[in-house]
């Protein structure tokens, strides 16, 4: 099982180092736009109607696949850590990102955290509201992405996606090594708040190793903010990595499911890949627009 999911990563880096280093930049968003669409379709499978998940993930990739080929043209490429008022943040798309950046945040801070709290396992997972968000976050979250790969450069991306790779990652190696007391017993009965303590740290021992690389992720908020908040803030981002895990673990658990799909072997869906992904993006893209609006 391990060896099935190390060849499934490996696979996947790959793929990714390809579509976001190699090919032209399109290749990157017509990526985030088909596996948003797997996601979406995974997430809403188990809280909407199979038909209804069907249509919206079917009707979401058309769209989506317009603005990765088409929605881009007019927008300049930014070389790695520049950050110039306008495009590609002007228009809509400026639009698009303020609602989710805000919508998102409030999500994953408010509503989710609410949710984990009663730990209810024996509810329903069918749910309009977290169909409306399912939506609302892979979409806005493909959008972050596409957008900051666009002005960013691929090094900017890897370095963030790594923040919650790192988090993950010693999450599980940790809890495994260490063990104790579990994290969320009646969600997640695998987690350990030693894994979660490791995640952590490793999130934050990331940033602390990239702070002074040129193009990160971390020197770029560190052109912002001193050290102590670079750090900070690869904390909070693992602490929200955790809770986008939990949250899709209770959504399963709500389900009756151990996986979100069978797509990728060893991982289960690409929503159970991408689940941190789709909760510390917009958290990421909300930072990003503070950073712009105050700098």
């Amino acid at each position: 099982m391990l060896l099935q999911r190390i060849i499934t990563a490996v696979v996947l880096l790959i793929v990714l180092l390809l579509v976001t280093v190699f090919l032209p930049p399109v290749s990157f968003r017509v990526f985030i736009a088909i596996a948003s669409a797997i996601a979406m379709w995974e997430w809403l499978r188990l809280t909407a109607t199979a038909s209804a998940a069907r249509m919206i993930a079917l009707v979401y990739l058309i769209a989506a696949g317009w603005v990765a080929i088409s929605g881009f043209d007019d927008i300049a490429v930014v070389g790695p850590g520049a950050a110039i008022p306008g495009a590609p943040w002007a228009g809509w798309m400026g639009q698009m990102a303020t609602a989710v950046a805000a919508l998102g945040a409030l999500f994953w801070t408010v509503v989710v955290p609410f949710i984990l709290s009663r730990a209810d396992t024996q509810r329903t997972a069918a749910s309009t509201l977290i169909s409306l968000a399912a939506i609302i976050i892979v979409g806005g979250s493909a959008l972050a992405l596409a957008m900051l790969h666009q002005q960013h450069g691929a090094w900017f991306i890897f370095s963030f996606l790594a923040v919650i790779w790192c988090a993950d990652t010693f999450a599980y190696f940790g809890g495994k090594h260490f063990g104790g007391a579990k994290l969320a017993p009646a969600i997640s009965p695998g987690k350990t708040r030693s894994g979660a303590i490791c995640g952590l740290v490793a999130a934050v021992i990331w940033m602390l190793a990239t702070m002074f690389i040129e193009g990160s992720f971390a020197a770029y908020v560190h052109q912002y903010f001193p050290a102590v908040v670079v750090l900070l803030v690869g904390a909070v981002l693992a602490i929200y990595s955790m809770i986008g895990d939990l949250f899709e673990s209770l959504i399963k658990r709500r389900a009756g499911v151990k996986d979100s799909s069978n797509l990728l072997p060893g991982h289960g869906g690409f929503w159970d890949r991408f689940d941190s992904i789709l909760s510390v993006t917009p958290l990421v893209l909300a930072l990003w627009m503070l950073i712009r609006h105050y700098y």
